[in-house]
């Protein structure tokens, strides 16, 4: 594989996405270089542009860096997700095109940003329609980074690529109720509520509620296979295959071997009812296949995070 013999730069090393995927250069001594929280604020661009410029000359840049938060507290903060957001990717694009013109822009983006539908989304329905409410101003600013990666890439002749990602869990992952995956926050409430002696798990949403679910190391993984068949493009970059809430409330259960049922909490958080994408054009093009069940990353999680 080319990365392990070329340099890249990860940009939000210390997020969740970003600290797995050090991890992983880390362990096959990949050569990289990181920018995580202590080294500046992101939102300003001349600090982004000095850590572009001290950074060696790289051939990739990882740009993971995301302010996201998630559950009802969204509805109220829009403005600053889209804010903070776009201010960071604008700074990274600049930056990239002053600094590290040589290198691929390798940037990620979520699901979140298509439109509500009951059919798998293809790379063709990305900004066809509105998004859910909870998550306008987010997706507005992943439109700024997916868009402004195209733009900055036609007018000063540079290479991106754009991945649409699942929904992830693994390592790492942000225990706070208002930043947590919902798979990496199912698992935090499971484990308390076990110790605590309840009969029955709490589940936020609805157990017919349908997303795509992906051990960390395995995003990692397909996003690298998409690196090598794909250049200047927006692409889904998933396994395309749909869990609702309640079966993955029942494979945590039988992680823990907790045989209670599942409460499902009346009145909670819920997103779209139904976010799938159509990855076929990722899929046909590497070959690529998930590694991880979603039982055996459950166990990871507890073993390295428990």
């Amino acid at each position: 594989m080319p990365l392990a013999h070329n340099r890249s730069l990860i940009i939000g090393a210390d997020g969740f996405l970003g600290r797995n995927l050090t991890e992983y250069f880390r362990q096959r001594g990949w050569n990289y270089y990181r920018i995580g929280r202590r080294d500046g604020d992101l939102t300003d661009q001349a600090t982004v542009e000095r850590l572009f410029r001290e950074a060696p000359e790289v051939d990739r840049i990882f740009h993971v860096v995301t302010h996201q938060r998630t559950g009802p507290v969204q509805f109220d903060i829009q403005g600053r997700l889209l804010a903070v957001n776009s201010r960071i990717h604008l700074n990274v694009l600049e930056a990239w095109r002053l600094h590290q013109p040589q290198a691929k822009l390798i940037s990620t983006g979520s699901s979140c940003a298509y439109p509500e539908s009951d059919a798998p989304l293809p790379e063709s329905a990305f900004q066809s329609g509105p998004v859910h409410r909870s998550v306008r101003g987010y997706a507005l600013a992943k439109y700024v980074l997916a868009v402004g990666s195209q733009l900055y890439a036609e007018q000063y002749g540079l290479r991106y690529l754009h991945c649409i990602l699942a929904t992830m869990y693994g390592p790492y992952d942000h225990k706070e109720p208002e930043r947590s995956h919902f798979m990496g926050a199912m698992l935090d409430r499971a484990i308390r509520e076990k110790a605590e002696g309840k009969r029955e798990l709490t589940v936020w949403g609805s157990p017919d509620t349908v997303r795509e679910l992906l051990f960390v190391e395995d995003q990692i993984e397909a996003i690298l296979a998409a690196d090598q068949a794909f250049d200047d493009t927006l692409l889904n970059c998933t396994a395309g295959q749909p869990i609702t809430i309640g079966e993955a409330a029942q494979a945590l259960l039988d992680v823990l071997t907790w045989p209670v049922e599942c409460v499902y909490l009346e009145g909670s958080f819920q997103g779209a009812r139904y976010k799938l994408l159509d990855s076929s054009r990722f899929l046909n093009a590497t070959g690529w296949q998930p590694r991880f069940r979603l039982t055996d990353g459950l166990r990871v999680v507890l073993e390295k995070d428990y």
